[in-house]
């Protein structure tokens, strides 16, 4: 490299004598590259840090999408498989197994829509289950109910069909073990249930809804009828009709109020007191601990154990806008997990305009709370921060559970480390994740929010209700509950 650098400048190498002290003289005769071998290691290991921050910033970014082109999404067969050899789904079992148990099948459950609607309806049919003395039969997450392969679309993207639910989640709810002090008979699968109840008795719900007046009752009221409905059918064997309804509807879902008189019976419930996610989604927050909470690495994430000074936080984007205008002309209230009385935000709707329609202040007022935009986030996650100091509480990191786009991620993560100091600010757009994990990382938003020491959700968002349903089922402060 010099000999080349001094044929190009014609000038000669400054000789070692001239440059001074001589107790450096033998070092200095060698080659420069060796006199800097250090500098030039450390600039290497510089480098290379970079680059691999740079790569799994963008492999984030940009697997999905090259997998989506490439790969075909994963069908988990593997995971249908350790349920059908789980040891309750064995015939010869005796009573109160076997071809002798009681069972219930919800064929009638939810369907191509997200998670969080799946969750809550699955958690009413579990507990109903549970409230009747019968199996329950596990099923799955379903976006297509018989698709011609095992594959649907949505947004543009594939998806799996068919998500077995032991990939999301663990306990009774999947075939796990009921509390200690609470024995009960674990779910069991489809396969089981068909051989065992071949012939079994088909009920509709709007029958039952029909026959026991059910009708714009209370939650508790509704499950007491459904309980008495289903506890007058001697046959082991019940199957709930597809397309005959559903236990709690939209209408009941979208209704605090209604809701309210559940609460306790959920919060004791087994389903709940018992819930777990799967070895899948906790894997997810255990491999990315370093962007969301240095104290994972130390905690068992299955245990109920707390992020400290996390601040998680539910922001919907793209067509939640659309809803949430179509939620103003409603006047619709929040979510039916989202509102408790010692909540510290209530439904506080300004008054003007009716059902059907609104004025500008109503809509503003909903577009705030609903779909906030980056000043209103930041004001309120400073208010957040105030009121959690008031209360011995520093939230100094923030996770951010969001569907939006990487650009208005960006600007909103700037405005926030304008606006406060943070010693980190990560997003669900940032987390690593492999095929498996990809289309449970939802699940993965959860979890974190369930832990976090407190949790800002959209208190129209069935995700968000379920959030708050299991922070209240693990005993978490309610005033550590908040929403835009």
């Amino acid at each position: 490299m010099w000999a080349s650098r001094e044929r190009a400048t014609g000038l000669p190498r400054t000789p070692s004598s001239d440059r001074g002290d001589n107790k450096y003289k033998g070092l200095l005769h060698l080659p420069r590259r060796l006199q800097h071998k250090e500098v030039l290691l450390l600039l290497a290991l510089i480098t290379t840090f970079l680059c691999l921050f740079l790569i799994n910033s963008l492999r984030a970014q940009t697997s999905r999408a090259l997998k989506d082109a490439f790969w075909d999404p994963p069908n988990y067969y593997e995971w249908y498989e350790r349920e059908k050899v789980l040891p309750q789904n064995d015939p010869s079992l005796p009573p109160p197994q076997g071809r002798q148990g009681r069972y219930i099948r919800f064929k009638n459950h939810m369907t191509h829509v997200g998670w969080g609607n799946v969750m809550q309806d699955m958690v009413v049919n579990h507990h109903l289950a549970y409230r009747s003395n019968r199996i329950f039969v596990m099923y799955n997450y379903t976006w297509g109910l018989y698709p011609k392969s095992d594959y649907s679309r949505f947004d543009g993207q594939r998806i799996p069909s068919r998500i077995p639910i032991s990939a999301l989640v663990s306990g009774p709810t999947a075939g796990g073990s009921y509390p200690a002090n609470d024995y009960h008979p674990p779910a069991v699968t489809t396969e089981l249930f068909e051989e065992v109840c071949p012939h079994p008795t088909l009920l509709s719900i709007n029958a039952i809804r029909a026959e026991y007046s059910i009708d714009m009752d209370s939650a508790a009221t509704m499950l007491d009828k459904y309980t008495t409905a289903l506890n007058a059918v001697e046959d082991n064997c019940i199957e709930i009709q597809e397309g005959t309804g559903h236990i709690f509807d939209f209408g009941i879902f979208g209704s605090g109020s209604r809701m309210a008189d559940a609460w306790p019976q959920f919060l004791a419930s087994p389903i709940l007191t018992g819930w777990a996610w799967s070895p899948l989604v906790t894997s997810i927050v255990t491999q990315n601990s370093a962007l969301i909470h240095p104290d994972i690495g130390l905690l068992d994430m299955r245990r109920h154990v707390d992020l400290k000074g996390l601040l998680a936080v539910h922001l919907r984007r793209g067509d939640f806008k659309g809803h949430c205008q179509n939620l103003a002309k409603k006047r619709s209230g929040y979510h039916a997990f989202n509102v408790r009385p010692d909540f510290a935000d209530q439904f506080d709707i300004p008054s003007g305009g009716d059902e059907g329609g609104n004025s500008d202040e109503t809509l503003a007022w909903y577009m705030n709370h609903c779909f906030p935009d980056i000043p209103r986030i930041v004001q309120r996650v400073v208010e957040f921060r105030e009121d959690a100091a008031k209360q011995g509480r520093t939230l100094d990191r923030m996770y951010i559970a969001t569907n939006g786009k990487q650009g208005w991620i960006n600007a909103l993560t700037d405005a926030l480390n304008e606006a406060a100091t943070w010693k980190s600010i990560n997003t669900s757009q940032d987390l690593i994740l492999d095929w498996e994990q990809e289309f449970v990382k939802h699940a993965a938003d959860m979890l974190i929010a369930t832990r976090a020491e407190v949790f800002v959700g959209n208190a129209w968002s069935s995700l968000s209700s379920n959030v708050n349903l299991l922070r209240m089922a693990q005993k978490q402060n309610p005033q550590t509950s908040r929403f835009w």
